[in-house]
């Protein structure tokens, strides 16, 4: 079966369940850059960098910006996806998942994590979306379809969950076109940066919780994880993790990803 059959599948009633065609159907031609152009306009007005990290000033999005945003995701949510490529999907997938998050947060603010929003576990399990009629979650969107289609370890660090330890949300909409570079780009900013690696001085590894959660994707033990950490670091930290034999710990920061800290 191919992928583009399986996305099919996904979004006609597997996973997802049955969706139901809508007049509000965006045509085909209505993609990639033109429609993202209000996510473009929005991230370059909100998004800043500081020391390798991007942070969102969520307290200065003004009424009429947040409304743009909610166009633009409803914009995103009627376009039927399955004669995409790989690439327009993924990134028609980052896109929306990551839109819709900055979103989350602008509705319930002020919040100091987005694990306060919804029931203890924090917001992913509940049906926030309607993509083409049928409700779905953000856990839909990265583990159901994402993750279940695309055998790239690389869509873990083009996801954005709003908080200080996840790989940057990117400052311009994910395009088709430069997606692969875009995404190798990505994971190497994410291991380079102390989110992603730390190494202490007597050479101890302490990773992102994502290569827990998740180290099934990035390889079969805990070796396979340090050999793909190893692939994307650079200068003294790739050769120390080229010596290395474990990861000492895990760790991840919940703390929300704005400009101006809440105290």
């Amino acid at each position: 079966m191919t992928k583009f059959t399986k996305l099919t599948l996904l979004l006609m009633g597997g996973l997802l369940g049955p969706l139901t065609t809508t007049a509000q159907d965006v045509t085909q031609t209505e993609t990639g850059s033109d429609i993202n152009q209000p996510y473009n306009a929005f991230l370059a007005k909100y998004v800043t960098s500081e020391n390798g990290l991007n942070l969102v000033a969520y307290d200065k999005v003004t009424d009429a910006d947040e409304r743009g945003l909610e166009r633009y995701i409803e914009s995103l949510s009627g376009i039927d996806i399955s004669s995409y490529s790989d690439e327009q999907a993924m990134a028609y997938w980052f896109n929306l998942y990551n839109a819709k998050t900055v979103e989350l947060i602008l509705d319930k603010y002020p919040v100091k994590s987005i694990k306060k929003i919804g029931f203890l576990t924090g917001p992913w399990d509940n049906k926030i979306l309607t993509v083409r009629g049928q409700k779905i979650s953000l856990n839909n969107i990265e583990h159901d379809t994402v993750r279940e289609l695309y055998d790239e370890p690389r869509v873990h660090f083009a996801f954005n969950c709003a908080s200080i330890g996840c790989p940057n949300l990117k400052k311009t909409a994910w395009e088709a076109a430069t997606l692969d570079a875009d995404l190798t780009e990505a994971a190497k900013a994410f291991i380079s940066s102390p989110r992603g690696v730390r190494i202490d001085k007597n050479g101890n590894i302490t990773a992102s919780s994502i290569f827990k959660w998740y180290k099934e994707d990035f390889g079969a033990s805990e070796a396979d994880v340090i050999s793909y950490l190893v692939k994307f670091a650079e200068n003294e930290k790739k050769t120390a993790l080229q010596n290395a034999k474990q990861i000492e710990d895990y760790d991840y920061n919940w703390e929300l990803n704005i400009t101006k800290r809440i105290e």
